[in-house]
């Protein structure tokens, strides 16, 4: 018998006896047996690829149990929640208002009536570092959210986009890196004018490149793996991947380095302050403190020692968190 007789007599799996055009039926047990099993479908890689994607949130959920026995991170926590609570309870715990000068106790050390101390206009010291916490603390807030979140997309675009997309994109990165951090920040206010909102700005567009830089290396070593791959099979959009696969599975990182240089901000605001660009008078921020004490620090120590120590303070407990933080969501800490 010839291979085209062999074909004729063939059965037909559909059970179509006639000359017309197939209707799509399943194939019966039969016709699977002397055909092969259909192609493999779009669900089913997904449910393959599911064993290989990590659990997220159990894995965050063991990142979390971690924190909570980790003493770095209780102690950090201790001293930034103390910091953070007094700015919040300032109207309750301070007993004197913060810019009313006392001009019969100028520059006093600490005493029963001022536990601070008063600064070069009789002020109380106390009351004006807990209140100065609600300008230094969310200053620093601000600039990490504002870096974060014009960093992080633009590095998970430039490794996600293709090589013109990417030179293109980190090419402007490579144009701020070129600026010190400092100079950048002061012809950005130079521009915009002193404050405390050109400060936010100024700092939080310095920050840029750091998250930018970790966003696209994480990216492009993303963006290779099965269930990236499983999602453009599926026929998932560009801007889905990215926002549902690619930045759920690079945001780790992202965090803890968000977490460390939340101290940073913190220090370059209360620093630009000190300079006399940041934080104008009336209002005061622990770095205007700082630069208005300074010349009086040989009459009174405390007009430098409180607001340098509570700086100190909150800047060693974000920087313990960071580092607890970034233990505990370190693959390689729970191998060994």
């Amino acid at each position: 018998m010839t291979a085209d007789s062999d074909s004729v007599n063939r059965p037909d799996p559909a059970g179509n006896q006639d000359g017309d055009s197939p209707e799509l039926v399943a194939l019966s047990s039969q016709a699977v047996q002397h055909w092969g099993s259909p192609i493999t479908t779009g669900d089913d890689i997904a449910a393959g690829i599911a064993d290989d994607v990590p659990n997220l949130s159990r894995r965050r959920m063991r990142a979390l149990r971690e924190l909570l026995r980790s003493r770095k991170f209780l102690f950090g926590s201790i001293l930034f929640g103390a910091v953070v609570l007094a700015a919040i309870f300032a109207p309750l715990i301070a007993h004197y208002n913060p810019d009313f000068p006392n001009y019969n106790d100028l520059n006093q050390n600490p005493s029963s009536a001022h536990i601070f101390g008063t600064d070069y206009l009789g002020r109380d010291l106390w009351s004006r570092v807990v209140w100065g916490g609600r300008t230094s603390l969310p200053a620093g807030c601000l600039i990490v959210v504002l870096s974060f979140c014009i960093g992080v997309p633009w590095g998970i675009v430039a490794g996600f986009g293709g090589r013109l997309i990417d030179d293109l994109l980190m090419r402007l990165i490579d144009v701020l890196l070129a600026f010190p951090g400092i100079i950048l920040a002061f012809s950005i206010v130079a521009i915009l004018g002193p404050g405390i909102p050109s400060v936010v700005v100024a700092l939080g567009i310095a920050g840029i490149p750091g998250y930018a830089r970790v966003a696209r290396a994480s990216t492009l070593s993303t963006r290779e793996l099965d269930y990236v791959a499983a999602a453009r099979a599926q026929g998932a959009s560009a801007a889905h991947i990215m926002r549902a696969h690619v930045f759920r599975n690079i945001v780790d990182p992202l965090v803890i380095l968000a977490t460390l240089n939340l101290s940073g901000a913190i220090l370059a605001a209360s620093a630009l302050s000190f300079l006399g660009i940041g934080t104008q008078l009336p209002a005061s921020d622990w770095g205007t403190m700082l630069s208005n004490g300074y010349n009086y620090m040989f009459e009174s120590y405390s007009q430098v020692v409180f607001p340098a120590a509570v700086i100190i303070v909150t800047v060693l407990g974000i920087n313990l968190m960071g580092d607890a933080l970034g233990e505990a969501l370190n693959p390689r800490t729970h191998q060994r």
